[in-house]
């Protein structure tokens, strides 16, 4: 499989790694590397040589999240809407045209399972791959944050009071604290992430060689127990995405004195 992006590493093989390579961005995902991931995702999940998908992300971090400062002229980072991803003329509920959700849904969708490698940090849309994830690993310095709401995934990990408080409180957890909430797999050994990342994909890959088709099979009774309505639910959280959105365009101003 060939890289089809100069800011993205594939790996090809029975087990396949696909690295962000931004390094200087912490791996932010702008509109071009979405779409390019959403190509490569694809080409992984129609290929029945490819038993394992590895997410990763080079240097400090995994994934800062979607890139802010990529706008009309890239120098509103604080205003999102200027974002391609948030643009004014998409509609809310047209989920292809939004890469970062197609990847979201693509990874629960591909037969492959998809194991997230995670340092550093792990932010926004970096933090919602690591959910549609199956599998996460987690350096134990990592640093962990929504920004905005996680509804798709999110409660399902861990239930109503503690998905409440993560969404409206919006501060960063550490690896122990994702271990704790069962956001996580494992937190990696210091210094060992990528080979515990490594063993757990080597295993699985020779488990999917010696049953065909057997993790694809698990995977989808996993998701339709779930997640059987996760088009919806992705809509959902992409409708409090464009809201976000219009409160900053328009905030609220009281009336009262």
């Amino acid at each position: 499989m060939p890289t089809t992006h100069s800011e993205l590493i594939v790996e090809d093989g029975p087990v396949t790694r696909l690295t962000i390579n931004r390094p200087e961005r912490h791996n932010a995902i702008n509109t071009e590397v979405g779409d390019a991931m959403v190509d490569v995702v694809n080409r992984v999940g129609r290929d029945p040589s490819v038993q394992v998908l590895i997410l990763a992300g080079a240097g400090r971090s995994f994934c800062s999240g979607d890139d802010v400062s990529e706008g009309s002229d890239g120098s509103i980072p604080d205003y999102p809407w200027q974002n391609p991803y948030h643009a004014p003329h998409i509609a809310a509920f047209n989920l292809e045209r939004h890469p970062y959700f197609r990847l979201q849904s693509l990874l629960r969708r591909i037969p492959q399972i998809v194991i997230a490698q995670v340092q550093g940090y792990c932010m926004g849309s970096g933090f919602d791959l690591m959910l549609a994830s199956d599998y996460a690993i987690v350096d134990p310095e990592a640093k962990l944050r929504m920004v905005i709401s996680a509804t798709a995934f999110l409660p399902k990990y861990v239930g109503l009071k503690h998905a409440t408080r993560l969404i409206l409180d919006d501060q960063f957890i550490s690896a122990a604290e994702a271990a704790e909430l069962e956001l996580v797999t494992r937190v990696a050994e210091p210094g060992m992430l990528q080979e515990e990342v490594d063993a757990l994909a080597n295993r699985l890959s020779a488990l999917g060689q010696e049953r065909h088709g057997y993790l694809g099979v698990v995977k989808e009774s996993i998701n339709r127990s779930l997640w059987p309505q996760l088009d919806d639910d992705l809509r959902m959280q992409l409708i409090g995405h464009r809201m976000s959105d219009l409160y900053r365009l328009h905030p609220y101003e009281s009336s009262l004195d």
